[in-house]
């Protein structure tokens, strides 16, 4: 199964978020976005972790992108009656879940990793940029280079992901992702013909927004579309998170079905 250095990473991540010096950092004055430089695209980079306030524990275990009920097709609706989730207001215990993150060691994938409760950094670098998450080790490209989708690729965990800027914005185009993970924690599916379309963006130098749109035909009826903030974390630096076969998941899944334990 899957086994995480979990404890002291989160504990970590917790005592900051509800520290003094943590929700002072949070109360600073909004400063500009940082840039590269005169002509040169916004700096996105740093460590980020979603902010949801108050700057409590609870503000990490989120396990859907939205309270609205999603428009599932009839094809969607019936993958979602069979999905037994280890969260929400029923969740199954670990021995009955047919979360395909808890057999196999399969990754979270896109955009579903970013509901797991562990920080992410963005590496700017000319012609990409890189997404670097805590949570499996994960890694997402995002080249910036005029490039077109590579069509040879076969669907993978994290997709094909083409950016260009508008502006202060990062406009992605995420294709090509498998049909072998669910959309967020709570089982609801999407099928291989998903497609991601992501507007990131630096509101000032402490805050980053991701406003998501999903389409996907198959499984869901219309496009909709998420906001996710993020807090600037300067002092973090991430810790290795991998998956291990043959290790218990049972610590963890108590720590993720009692948030603050």
């Amino acid at each position: 199964m899957r086994n995480r250095s979990l404890g002291t990473t989160l504990a970590f991540a917790m005592a900051l978020s509800c520290s003094p010096a943590a929700s002072a950092q949070s109360k600073q004055p909004s400063r500009p976005a940082k840039t590269l430089g005169s002509g040169q695209s916004p700096d996105l980079s740093g460590v980020w972790m979603q902010d949801h306030p108050p700057a409590t524990a609870e503000q990490y275990w989120v396990y859907k992108f939205t309270d609205q009920e999603l428009p599932m097709t009839a094809w969607g609706e019936a993958k979602y009656k069979i999905a037994k989730s280890s969260f929400g207001d029923h969740p199954y215990p670990l021995a009955e879940t047919n979360d395909p993150v808890y057999h196999g060691c399969n990754a979270p994938g896109f955009p579903r990793v970013f509901l797991h409760p562990w920080p992410l950094q963005i590496v700017q670098v000319p012609g990409e940029v890189i997404m670097l998450f805590e949570y499996d080790s994960l890694r997402r490209q995002i080249f910036t280079d005029g490039r077109a989708h590579d069509t040879s690729l076969g669907p993978s965990w994290m997709g094909d992901s083409i950016g260009k800027w508008q502006g202060d914005t990062l406009v992605v185009d995420t294709t090509n992702l498998n049909d072998k993970t669910w959309i967020d924690r709570l089982g609801h599916p999407h099928s291989d013909v998903l497609h991601v379309t992501e507007r990131i963006r630096r509101v000032d130098h402490n805050h980053l927004v991701d406003d998501i749109t999903i389409e996907d035909p198959k499984a869901y009826t219309k496009a909709w579309t998420v906001h996710l903030p993020f807090l600037l974390r300067p002092k973090w630096t991430l810790g290795e998170q991998f998956c291990e076969d043959g290790e218990s998941f049972q610590d963890l899944e108590k720590k993720e079905t009692t948030p603050g334990k």
